[in-house]
């Protein structure tokens, strides 16, 4: 059915180190007033199921920061819990009934499947959707798992009733590796709207401050209280339903018509059997996902890619270890890792960086996500400089020494601003006494893949461009419609800008470390190398066309011809490549922008049909509502009369209280 979607839950899943909990002698004599019957899970049973998996280790995952955030975890001594588990509502962002249970020992699977299946208690609906960080490695074997608790532990809830499709949340996803983002991505899953995953990471932001409180309360209360907060954020987003929706239906409608007009432009371009060729390759795909990834872009390389590189290095890490040259670090973090993490900070930067200096992506809560980023960045940025302690011990003096040198009067420089000091920042002299040995030659292997990787990338939006300009060029007829196109092809070339800024700095990196001569296939990237054959002087003939328009086609002089001009092939395409190679990877750049146009548009236009109907069932479950206290008020007739006329005025209340909230919804809404 074309519209099941709208009838899918979705949920997200996360852990939270901040809400720990120091051992307490007097842990049983401090139970909770309602022990499974609030937002925690049933203590017993969850501790019960727990000894079954003493053994298991914490949860691992693709992320380069996952050395940090067990680094950040190891720390035990004296503390009962080490952080919470949880799952929410990925749309509303309200937690579940059983969706909140305790971490002991990490972020493992027996703990989470646990606080999962526990969520799930009572749901009868079909199709789920699930957004976790880890959700990529956390699926595998799931269904297996979960027949295991459902038969040793009261859980009843059996996953073979759902049709589940695991995704990465929005932001998180770029920390995975790009083969990983585009298989997990939740922009790519159906039925999901613009969901972005983040929702459960505002909750733990709100939650965190009474971690200091609930640290030292005994294992009752702090259950209570946490539960007592989560509780009041529940019933705000509720009754903040109508301005919530209501502000995210204007926005969807008009990214919906932005999406709709800007795909149907992208569209026009292509003869008509690609299309249908490319969504055939999306449904087998979503069938079958051994299928080919239609999101994924194929492409060779004449040096290793940056993920290439990083399993080399881990590997000689390992066999180091064995052999008692270079042991690991606290049995987790290792060099590669660590400059791995660095280089995704750069990425993070470099990111909110284009974000701020943008214009074309402002909506209406940009400002605040961007602040959301950076808070997240900074958080980062002092962790990798903990770890950077260990690896680089002279940066601290170094980084002390520009603190000082800085005008004490100006302000703090903001996350995508905060040096890192890399092994490339330093000078050779610099490097050799702040660095353990190997770190530069390191992350020089990691700079060359990372320019391999950039290259690849920054040739698919080229080929995306090109096609662009070649369509318009034959077909674009009339102000309006060349306008159009001129926003489409200026859109992709502000990536095409990114992706450049991105090679040039991870270039001079690579000099920076092993000098100019070390690497000469990685050539200085200028502006004129920016182009596909022949796109520079078709460019020119669009836009000499475009000023003519309204002037009785008086053709001008001194116009250059794209039959007579061409361009030389720019060394960018001669990288792991050759110059015959250009229209097959042509037709496979185009086909991932065209898939990715396709899977934004679908996504603005359930959006749009997930936003309405939400605003239907939230009227619908305050007219129920209504009904429960309507007929709870003449329930308790066997009390006194007292009693029972208190009752019944409290009911009442509630009866009015969401017959209100229901007139102020569609009030607002219509």
């Amino acid at each position: 059915d074309k519209i099941s979607f709208l009838y899918m839950m979705l949920l997200a899943l996360d852990a939270n180190f901040r809400l720990k909990n120091q051992l307490r002698a007097n842990e049983h004599q401090d139970p909770s007033l309602g022990s499974g019957m609030g937002y925690f899970v049933e203590s017993t049973a969850y501790k019960a199921h727990l000894r079954d998996y003493i053994t298991e280790k914490d949860v691992s995952s693709c992320i380069a920061f996952a050395a940090l955030l067990q680094k950040e975890t190891r720390l035990t001594t004296g503390l009962r819990v080490l952080g919470v588990g949880g799952c929410l509502c990925a749309r509303h962002g309200v937690v579940r009934p059983l969706g909140l249970g305790d971490l002991q020992k990490g972020e493992r699977y027996a703990n989470m499947d646990y606080i999962f299946l526990s969520a799930m208690a009572g749901v009868a609906v079909l199709l789920l959707a699930v957004s976790y960080d880890i959700a990529c490695q956390w699926k595998v074997h799931l269904r297996e798992r979960a027949k295991k608790i459902e038969a040793t532990t009261p859980i009843t809830t059996s996953l073979n009733e759902f049709e589940i499709q695991f995704a990465l949340p929005v932001w998180h996803a770029v920390a995975h590796e790009v083969t990983c983002q585009t298989q997990n991505l939740l922009s790519f899953a159906v039925g999901v709207g613009r969901t972005d995953g983040e929702g459960i990471e505002r909750t733990w932001a709100v939650l965190n401050p009474i971690g200091f409180a609930t640290k030292e309360m005994g294992d009752g209360a702090r259950h209570d209280a946490i539960e007592n907060k989560v509780d009041h954020l529940n019933f705000e987003k509720n009754i903040g339903q109508g301005n919530t929706l209501a502000r995210k239906l204007i926005v969807a409608i008009a990214e919906r018509d932005k999406q709709v007009a800007d795909f149907k432009e992208v569209d026009r371009t292509l003869t008509r059997e690609l299309p249908q060729k490319w969504k055939t390759r999306i449904t087998d795909w979503l069938k079958d996902p051994s299928q080919p990834n239609p999101y994924a872009l194929e492409g060779g390389a004449s040096r290793p890619s940056k993920a290439a590189v990083l399993k080399e290095l881990k590997a000689a890490e390992a066999q180091d270890a064995e052999e008692g040259r270079a042991p690991l670090t606290d049995g987790k973090s290792t060099m590669s890792s660590f400059l791995k993490a660095g280089l995704q900070l750069e990425e993070t930067q470099q990111r909110i960086r284009a974000e701020v200096k943008g214009v074309t992506l402002v909506t209406a809560d940009r400002s605040s996500q961007i602040q959301e980023l950076r808070n997240s960045l900074c958080k980062k940025i002092r962790t990798f400089q903990r770890l950077q302690e260990i690896y680089m011990p002279g940066v601290t003096a170094l980084r002390g020494e520009e603190e000082d040198a800085r005008d004490q009067d100006a302000p703090a420089p903001k996350a995508e601003h905060i040096k890192l000091w890399m092994p490339s920042d330093l000078t050779p002299l610099q490097r050799r006494a702040a660095s353990r040995p190997g770190a530069g030659e390191a992350e020089s292997k990691l700079r060359a893949g990372q320019c391999t990787d950039t290259l690849i990338k920054l040739r698919s939006r080229l080929h995306a461009q090109r096609h662009l300009i070649s369509w318009r060029n034959s077909n674009s007829v009339g102000q309006r419609a060349a306008t159009r196109s001129a926003s489409l092809i200026g859109r992709v070339g502000d990536r095409v800008g990114r992706i450049a800024d991105k090679y040039r700095h991870a270039r001079a990196a690579l000099i920076q470390l092993k000098g100019i001569n070390f690497a000469p296939e990685f050539k200085e990237l200028k502006p004129s190398d920016l182009h596909v054959n022949q796109e520079q002087e078709s460019d020119v003939v669009s836009r000499k066309k475009l000023a003519r328009l309204g002037s009785a086609g008086r053709k001008s002089r001194n116009e250059p011809s794209t039959a007579s001009a061409k361009v030389a092939l720019s060394w960018i395409w001669l990288v792991g490549g050759g110059p015959g190679e250009e229209e097959a990877a042509l037709h496979a750049t185009v086909r991932v922008e065209w898939c990715k146009a396709k899977a934004r548009k679908d996504r603005w236009v359930e959006e749009v049909l997930i936003l309405r109907e939400e605003m239907k069932r939230v009227l619908r479950i305050l007219r129920w509502t209504q009904g429960e206290w309507l007929a709870r008020a003449v329930m308790r007739q066997d009390v006194r009369a007292e009693l029972a006329a208190g009752l019944r005025a409290y009911a009442m209340r509630q009866v009015q209280v969401h017959r209100r909230l229901a007139l102020g919804f569609h009030a607002i809404w219509n």
